[in-house]
């Protein structure tokens, strides 16, 4: 088993410099993301370099924040604008990097930890016996073939249907600075969740946020869908080296005859492909209308690691009571928010 240890790192040029020398880093390692998730979470952000036998062998930031009584370790911390973060490290390290995160954790007080990373660690591999695992999935698209050949090969004839016709329709994608649209970007979103008697997982100011860390970065891609100048849909997309990543999208129900989502998709992969980026991570498998798009395009359902701690025992009660409770009270919340 591999012995490895966290040890804070306290250079801002050292974290960049050290994540360029891992493959698993991805985009929401960044710092300026980083920054972005602690302030959207209200977390505080703590930096580690990750260590076996004195060598420096990956990265790994935790995420500190109270709910009630708790204090939480998280990786990322949830609804806040990363689908995935966990240590970044060779995948034959994950599963002892992740016993390492668990163990800083407790040192720092955490009651309850959880971790969400992008590669897969079945359960069996974890050296941490306490870890509890739930099963999660992306799909994800290989763009390494081109546009030309996941046209005709990969999206479903639907897919095409419907893309042709955004395009016959007059809708047009375009890329935008995320601080132009926020208002009707906020507007759909509020749209969208009100099917579900719930607010955005993010705020206007989230989003007000979100675009100011954007703005003169190289992490993200916003795009709109229009029609005679209308936005009909809208998405954010960060990538990286490799791979883009469907983040965040909104659309306006009034316009989905035009089919403006499959278009921006579309568009989507045709500029990475473009870009010379390899995969495109549309980010979640779990809710079913979501997931039939999504497999329009002609993406594999591949699994990720989703694992918590509770770090004593009337803690893993409160959270098994919180899964239960927690949709109801968001419901009637929005309900009663909706009447005041």
């Amino acid at each position: 088993m591999h012995e490895l240890e966290l040890v804070p790192c306290a250079e801002r040029n050292r974290w960049e410099e050290l994540l360029r020398q891992q493959e698993s880093a991805t985009v929401f390692h960044r710092q300026a993301w980083l920054h972005l998730v602690a302030a959207l979470s209200h977390s505080e952000l703590h930096l580690y370099e990750v260590h076996q036998r004195g060598n420096v062998v990956g990265v790994c930031p935790l995420f500190f924040f109270r709910r009630g009584p708790v204090r939480i370790a998280a990786c990322p911390p949830p609804q806040a604008a990363a689908p995935y973060l966990g240590p970044a490290v060779s995948r034959d390290l994950l599963p002892a990097a992740l016993a390492a995160a668990a163990s800083e954790a407790r040192r720092q007080g955490a009651a309850y930890v959880e971790f969400r990373c992008q590669a897969h660690v079945p359960p069996s591999e974890l050296s941490e016996p306490a870890f509890s695992f739930e099963p999660r999935s992306t799909f994800m698209l290989d763009l390494q073939s081109g546009p030309d050949y996941l046209w005709s090969n990969r999206l479903e004839p639907a897919c095409r249907r419907a893309v042709r016709k955004a395009q016959n329709s007059g809708v047009v994608v375009e890329e935008v600075a995320l601080r132009d649209i926020v208002d009707d970007y906020f507007a759909m979103a509020e749209q969208v969740f009100a099917k579900y008697h719930r607010p955005p997982p993010l705020s206007r100011e989230d989003y007000e946020q979100m675009a100011r860390a954007l703005e003169g970065a190289d992490l993200a891609k916003v795009l709109v869908a229009r029609h005679d100048g209308t936005i009909l849909a809208a998405g954010i997309f960060p990538y990286d080296q490799r791979t883009v990543y469907y983040l965040d999208g909104v659309s306006l129900s009034e316009g989905q005859a035009l089919r403006p989502n499959n278009l921006l998709h579309w568009e989507v992969i045709r500029w990475a492909c473009q870009a010379g980026l390899v995969q495109y991570d549309m980010v979640g498998a779990g809710i079913a209308g979501v997931a039939r798009f999504k497999r329009t395009f002609g993406p594999e359902e591949v699994p990720y690691t989703y694992c918590y701690r509770a770090l004593s025992p009337w803690v893993a009660l409160a959270r098994r009571a919180y899964a239960l409770l927690a949709p109801a009270g968001r419901a009637i919340r929005y309900v009663l928010s909706k009447r005041s």
